[in-house]
């Protein structure tokens, strides 16, 4: 949480105009002006340390304010549109700005750790370039799978054509790995924790970290899970709604889902056996195994449930993916915090 002795501002920001407009303890400090990265301005004119509250300022002007010493809040598209509603507010520039910096000051005064209104905005130049390397593997990963379609679907003489440009793809996605296992080497949660777990490979783990930033954004682990979309709201898992953004990051919330849980956990860590031999080649991982205790109990429950309340085994599948995942996250966050306590003390 930030110190109360900070000066707050709410900034609204307009994302065609480029106009920004900004509100202080004082009222409105500065009109819808517009914003320029190459002149003189009042927002980067700001005191270093202060608190910018804001919805949706573009990543490259949240990262060039966090670099002169500007302290970035964000809160979700949604905030200022209900509190228009709520309160039978004028769409104003000014107007969001005050709803802006009247949430914030709620916020900041609230004392409650699970307030999840506002996230602060980190920018750490080796991250933003790790999760780029991630893309670019993506992309690359991408291109691999369309050229085997492209293959697939062709006859023998454009087959052989093709097959360089398969070759390129497959030696671009190794290039990629290498060069993302070469970053992982200075974080300590890679070295020392998520390199020695089945299930997670380099990118995924690339990713993951460059997500969470740094550990301390979550000082429960319940804000992690939150962060990652998987928090109950009233016994249930949260849904997206129609004209509401979610206040979970998405790309999180698929990466530990599908990519760890479901292709690292759950299908790459079964257990393997000889088809003609029946014996057991290789055996199911730790997550695996936790995997199956979780659907196996949602299965158990599920036999309790009066007919017309069964659920379906899609549905179970994804509780159980679901558990995986938040004790995944929890084991992370646990070991995580370990290591920058023992960091801190070995200075």
């Amino acid at each position: 949480m930030s110190d109360s002795s900070q000066k707050v501002y709410g900034v609204d920001w307009g994302h065609k105009t480029k106009k920004v407009a900004v509100y202080g303890q004082d009222g409105i400090v500065e009109g819808a002006i517009e914003y320029s990265e190459k002149k003189e301005n009042y927002v980067s004119s700001l005191e270093e340390g202060s608190i910018i509250a804001t919805e949706n300022m573009p990543h490259k002007y949240k990262a060039q304010l966090t670099s002169i010493g500007l302290e970035i809040w964000q809160c979700g598209t949604h905030l200022t549109r209900l509190a228009r509603e709520k309160d039978d507010i004028e769409k104003t520039d000014e107007n969001d700005a005050k709803i802006l910096y009247d949430s914030f000051v709620n916020f900041r005064s609230n004392g409650n750790q699970e307030d999840e209104t506002f996230r602060l905005f980190i920018y750490d130049a080796e991250l933003e370039a790790l999760m780029r390397k991630v893309d670019i593997r993506s992309m690359h990963v991408n291109s691999r799978k369309y050229i085997k379609q492209l293959i697939a679907h062709a006859d023998e003489k454009v087959q052989e054509h093709l097959s360089d440009q398969l070759e390129a793809a497959k030696t671009a996605v190794n290039k990629c790995d290498t060069v993302i296992g070469h970053s992982l080497k200075q974080f300590p949660i890679w070295e020392d924790y998520l390199k020695d777990i089945n299930g997670i490979g380099k990118p995924s783990a690339a990713e993951l970290i460059a997500i969470i930033k740094d550990i301390k954004r979550f000082p429960t682990v319940s804000k992690l899970w939150a962060y990652f979309g998987l928090h109950v709201i009233n016994g249930s898992a949260p849904r997206r709604k129609a004209g509401q953004v979610a206040n979970w990051n998405g790309r999180a919330k698929s990466l530990v889902l599908n990519d760890i849980v479901s292709n690292g956990f759950k299908m790459n860590g079964a257990e393997r056996v000889d088809k003609e031999t029946g014996e057991v080649t290789k055996e199911a991982t730790y997550w695996r195994v936790a995997y199956d205790s979780y659907k196996e109990a949602e299965l158990e429950k599920n036999e309790m449930r009066p007919e017309d309340e069964k659920l379906s085994k899609g549905h179970m599948d994804k509780r159980a993916m679901r558990k995986t995942g938040k004790e995944f996250l929890k084991r992370l966050w646990i070991k995580w915090n370990e290591l920058e306590e023992a960091e801190s003390i070995n200075g």
